[in-house]
């Protein structure tokens, strides 16, 4: 049996991971000091190795979403994405399971701390970016399909945001419960 993705599936799998990783690579642009801060909290590197991994890690993110967006280099764009998202999440993991819950995930958008639920997003993301490594079908877009593309993207990044506020929401009223039994 072989798979085939829909052109249309294909188009919101990308859109969404490009714009997962834009909307990261712009926050971590814009407040550097802050990321590479975050990426030390996670203590799963030497203190001297933090300053020297964030820029690879950053244009790794950046370089997927090139990748992603030039037919002839989508495939390794995807496996960039995958690659990135899985060692996100098996950070977090670590993070979780040392007890490090309070530290900020460094994802991009409002500051949240690490959770199982952003643990559970980035697998979402490994699985949409190992998607686009089947083969399309042969089906044509039109411009109906870009245009619903494009709202599906919106509706996704919209859906996401929501859940991290939700994440962040909890984590908060976690710490709110904790300080009041204290």
């Amino acid at each position: 049996m072989s798979w085939h993705l829909d052109p249309l599936l294909y188009l919101v799998a990308t859109g969404w991971i490009v714009v997962v990783l834009a909307r990261a690579a712009v926050e971590k642009l814009s407040g550097y000091g802050l990321y590479v801060a975050n990426l030390g909290d996670y203590r799963l590197l030497p203190d001297a190795a933090v300053p020297l991994i964030a820029p690879v890690l950053l244009a790794a993110e950046i370089a997927a979403i090139c990748c992603l967006l030039l037919p002839w280099t989508r495939a390794a764009g995807a496996v960039t994405a995958c690659v990135l998202f899985g060692l996100y999440a098996l950070a977090m993991v670590g993070a979780l399971r040392a007890g490090r819950t309070e530290i900020e995930c460094g994802c991009g958008g409002d500051g949240q701390p690490v959770s199982w639920g952003l643990v559970v997003r980035n697998a979402v993301l490994v699985l949409t970016g190992a998607a686009l490594l089947l083969p399309q079908s042969p089906r044509s877009l039109g411009w109906a399909d870009m245009t619903v593309g494009a709202l599906a993207i919106a509706v996704l990044f919209l859906l996401l945001v929501i859940a991290e506020k939700m994440i962040g929401t909890a984590a908060a009223i976690r710490r709110l419960d904790s300080n009041s039994h204290s």
